[in-house]
Order: C-alpha cells, then sequence, then structure tokens
C-alpha cells in the first residue's frame, strides 16, 4: 500500500482520494462564504452606515426646524406683546399733564410736592422716547407711603427709577417725625400723532 507523507503524518492514498471530493466542497463553500461576504454582506454594510449618516443628518434638521419653530412662535407672542404695549404708552402731549396728575395726587396724599425738574431723551423717528420727571416729596412717612403706592398704579409704565428718604430738616417740632423723599420717574411716550391723522 502507498502512503503520503504529509507533516509527519502517514496518509494512504485511498483516503485522500476519498478526501478530494470533500476538499473540494470545503474549497467551494469557502469560495461562496468569501463571495457572499463580498457580494451582499459588504454592501448591505456599506448601505447601512449611508442610511445611518442620513438618518444623523434628517434628525439634526428636525431638531433645526423645531428649534425655528420655537423662534417665530417666540417672535409671534413677542410681537402681539409689542402691540399691546404700544397701544397702552401714553402719547408725549400727555407728559405736561402727568406732572400736573402728580402734583395733584401729592396733595390729595397731603403731601408737599414744591417743584419738580424733567428731562426727555432723544430717540429715532416713530419709536417711544424716555421721559422723566423728578422732585422732592415733604410730608408724614404714612401719607408718604400712600402716595408712593398710589403713584405706582397711576400710570401704565410709570416706573419708579430713583428714590431716597431722608428726615425732613423743619424748625417745628411736629415736623421732626417728617420725612423728605427724593423721587424720579420714569415712562415712555409714543410720538403725538400728525395733526392731519389727528383730525
Amino acid at each position: 500500500m502507498i502512503t503520503f507523507r504529509m507533516s509527519g503524518l502517514h496518509i494512504p492514498r485511498l483516503a485522500v482520494h476519498a478526501l478530494r471530493p470533500l476538499a473540494g466542497v470545503t474549497g467551494l463553500a469557502v469560495l461562496c462564504a468569501a463571495g457572499a461576504y463580498f457580494m451582499v454582506l459588504a454592501p448591505a454594510q456599506e448601505a447601512l452606515e449611508v442610511a445611518q449618516t442620513a438618518y444623523e443628518s434628517t434628525r439634526a434638521k428636525q431638531a433645526g426646524l423645531r428649534q425655528a419653530r420655537m423662534i417665530q412662535e417666540q417672535a409671534r407672542h413677542l410681537q402681539t406683546e409689542l402691540v399691546t404695549v404700544w397701544k397702552l404708552l401714553p402719547q408725549e402731549q400727555k407728559f405736561a399733564s402727568m406732572a400736573v396728575e402728580i402734583s395733584e395726587l401729592a396733595r390729595s396724599s397731603r403731601v408737599a410736592v414744591p417743584g419738580m425738574s424733567y428731562g426727555n431723551s432723544e430717540v429715532s423717528k416713530g419709536l417711544p422716547a424716555k421721559a422723566s420727571l423728578s422732585f422732592s416729596a415733604t410730608g408724614n412717612y404714612r401719607d408718604i407711603y400712600r402716595f408712593i403706592q398710589r403713584l405706582e398704579n397711576m400710570e401704565p409704565y410709570l416706573v419708579i427709577e430713583k428714590l431716597d428718604v431722608a428726615r425732613a430738616q423743619g424748625r417745628k417740632r411736629k415736623a421732626s417725625h417728617a420725612v423728605r423723599m427724593n423721587i424720579k420717574v420714569t415712562t415712555f411716550l409714543k410720538p403725538s400723532p400728525p395733526a392731519a391723522e389727528a383730525t
């Protein structure tokens, strides 16, 4: 009997002939597996990577669209609020009457306001101007407190910008419990309409 020596193994020749079909089938299976990998699995992995990239890109675009929609809704809400605030702002021509109203409010609260100074800021056409009134108010603490409360609720968008308090200096003993406040109030005035529109 003829034998082959392969790496120290003795395999009979008939056994080698019998193993040839099995080796051929194994080789064919390996070739089919390699072909399946290169022809099916590799393109599928590439397609999966492309799909994942497209998914991430779509997700990022969707998040951007959501953010843009939220910004648009906030802008629409702010626009509505701005229209409401604009309607409530006093006009420039009413600024002088506001000073008179504050003086009347002080008198009815038994608070002395000897005089006022005012200031306006210049702004671009069509925009509201910042206007302020500064004055000193002297009176009993309770009356001053009531005056400040009524002043805060007097006009829409009338803001007390500055307020400092000191004991009033007086000759009379009665005046020793009186207080003096330096007050600065601010508001915004919308431009008065032209004479043609006002009529």
